[in-house]
């Protein structure tokens, strides 16, 4: 009993609520300093990532409208035995591409095209090129700098 009166004694001094005199429980300003400081790093290294990927996923447009140009182009070859750099012709419609314009530079016979993929709005500096027999490539990787 005597152990059980002691502990009691011992539970309701002001010293055992939360560490503070007076039974104050919170905490102190360089908690919530450092908790907040924690939330901010980390935030901004979810945001930067983000932004990454959401630039890499756009990217991918660039490949598709790349790869939409050369079936186009091969179509309208079957059929006129030369490329064309009139992309209406190839029916091309900017607003399903928003992300990129695309243009076409032909050679002097038009046997042969550079397909050029150029960045628009949050993806501009970024371009990309393809020709008549190849992959996408990445001209410029300025998204990431």
């Amino acid at each position: 009993m005597r152990l059980f009166r002691r502990l009691s004694r011992r539970l309701a001094s002001p010293r055992s609520q939360g560490g503070r005199i007076g039974g104050r429980r919170g905490f102190t300003l360089i908690e919530i300093t450092i908790v907040l400081l924690l939330i901010g790093i980390l935030s901004g290294l979810a945001i930067f990532t983000y932004r990454m990927l959401v630039n890499k996923a756009r990217m991918t447009q660039a490949k598709t409208v790349l790869d939409h140009l050369t079936k186009t182009q091969a179509i309208y070859y079957s059929d006129h035995d030369r490329y064309t750099d009139n992309v209406i012709l190839l029916d091309f419609d900017p607003v399903k591409y928003p992300y990129y314009n695309v243009s076409v530079i032909l050679d002097n016979d038009a046997k042969n095209y550079l397909g050029i993929a150029t960045g628009v709005g949050p993806m501009a500096g970024d371009w990309w090129t393809i020709t008549k027999d190849g992959q996408p490539l990445q001209a410029d990787n300025s998204v990431f700098r």
